[in-house]
């Protein structure tokens, strides 16, 4: 969030938080919700979503992230809750920046 703010101003860092907050909302209610894939080829039981699928949904009054560019990867815990693994750009390599994480699954 800093990052948005810094490079794009307060509304942007505004947007995308709502856009991550509504994301999560969302995967909470429906961890299998149109738009995720399993990704058990990383961890057993991981789960991605990329933000697009909730951009119209997350508009705030400073308007909508036109382009949102990450993924969260997130896995349900055995008390149906959703535990948030990462989210990443959608540019990163997965697999790299989910090391540390998976290594502790």
């Amino acid at each position: 969030m800093l990052y948005s703010g810094n490079e794009h101003g307060p509304h942007a860092r505004v947007r995308y938080q709502a856009l991550i907050r509504t994301a999560i909302e969302d995967l909470a209610e429906t961890p299998n919700r149109v738009g995720s894939s399993p990704q058990d080829e990383l961890s057993e039981g991981l789960r991605s979503f990329h933000l697009t699928y909730v951009r119209k949904q997350a508009t705030t009054v400073t308007g909508t992230v036109q382009r949102p560019r990450h993924v969260v990867f997130y896995r349900l815990a055995d008390d149906q809750i959703i535990e948030i693994v990462r989210i990443l750009h959608d540019a990163m390599e997965v697999r790299q920046h989910l090391t540390l994480e998976l290594r502790g699954s």
